[in-house]
């Protein structure tokens, strides 16, 4: 018969609920408690189980959602949806940002361990730097749902983009409105560093036979001033460049007023296109062509396999990858090209 928490506490003199916090290395415990009980559960051949878990914590029906910024309005869309699905399934949501700080991503990933969620939705930047947090996550068999970076983190449930079909979209569009020199934003902080776009960047130049230039190819961090620097560093340093594939559309707003300070016009003298399909996208004044990834389905399918895996943990992992669309506007230029 397997060994209980409850019989763990008991041999190391100390409660359920403090039993659970030493073992899952939780802050604020004594190191001599955290030893006594860490020798009990080595001494009786303890294994986790989400059962004894659930017992010992009270179930919350709230859920945690990890964002990485707060200043980019695709995830206050992200949060809508997220929200609207989490109600319509009976959870209340907590909305949480790291903000581009490994520590407070680790700090929020803590929460299911100290019972204040039953699950969590992470957005994550910082998969290399938190690998063993996250791990301990996936052995206590807590309810974690990853939207992007399976390659980087195996054995949880995961909605990723095929983002080598989004850069490749993208890129294809431009080069077939006759764009021969384009630039590429990229981030520092995309979801573990997942190469897609440029994949598919490079993908687009090798089908029309053209050469991939890496003095083409700039990265920034993820707030819009850095967008706006890089841009900037970019376009001096290589003014050839007349077309441009943003790493997404909330970089993509600085092009618009990088192209006004260099006298470019957009999309007369430099087309944008971005990744997101922000509804600010729509309002600008040159309409952002992008490429959108449906957010509402995302964020749907997002909430029902964390919902799922809290109602029913013992299923195997899942991984839902979804197919991007181009959504052209004004700021590709295609009414030129068409006219």
């Amino acid at each position: 018969m397997a060994v209980s928490i409850y019989k763990v506490a008991e041999v190391a003199e100390v409660s359920p609920r403090t039993a659970y916090r030493a073992l899952n290395n939780e802050p604020h415990i004594h190191p001599q408690t955290r030893r006594r009980v860490l020798e009990a559960a080595r001494r009786l051949n303890y294994q986790p189980n989400i059962h004894a878990r659930n017992l010992v914590l009270q179930k919350t029906n709230t859920i945690g959602i990890i964002f990485p910024d707060s200043r980019n309005p695709v995830f206050g869309e992200f949060a809508n949806f997220i929200d609207r699905r989490a109600r319509s399934r009976g959870y209340d949501c907590y909305f949480l940002h790291s903000e581009g700080e490994p520590d407070r991503e680790a700090k929020f990933l803590n929460l299911v361990f100290y019972s204040s969620v039953d699950g969590l939705i992470v957005f994550p930047n910082f998969l290399d730097v938190n690998r063993e947090l996250y791990s301990q996550l996936i052995v206590n068999r807590i309810p974690l749902v990853l939207r992007g970076g399976p390659e980087l983190l195996l054995g949880v449930d995961n909605v990723t983009l095929d983002l080598e079909r989004a850069g490749h979209l993208a890129t294809r569009h431009l080069l077939d409105l006759g764009h021969t020199h384009i630039g590429i934003l990229n981030s520092k902080f995309a979801m573990g560093h997942l190469p897609g776009r440029i994949v598919g960047y490079q993908k687009a130049h090798q089908e029309k036979g053209l050469p991939v230039h890496p003095a083409y190819q700039i990265d920034c961090g993820h707030r819009l001033e850095d967008g706006y620097r890089a841009i900037g560093e970019l376009l001096a340093r290589q003014p050839q460049i007349t077309a441009l594939f943003c790493h997404n559309d909330y970089l993509a707003l600085a092009a618009f007023r990088v192209a006004r300070e260099m006298n470019r016009r957009v999309p007369h003298d430099l087309a944008v296109v971005g990744l997101d399909d922000i509804e600010l996208g729509q309002y600008c004044e040159v309409p952002l062509t992008t490429v959108s990834h449906m957010k509402v389905q995302e964020a749907e399918t997002l909430v029902d396999l964390l919902c799922d895996r809290i109602e029913t943990p013992d299923h195997p992992p899942r991984r839902v990858v979804l197919k991007p669309e181009l959504v052209v506007r004004e700021s590709c230029g295609v009414h030129l090209a068409r006219g």
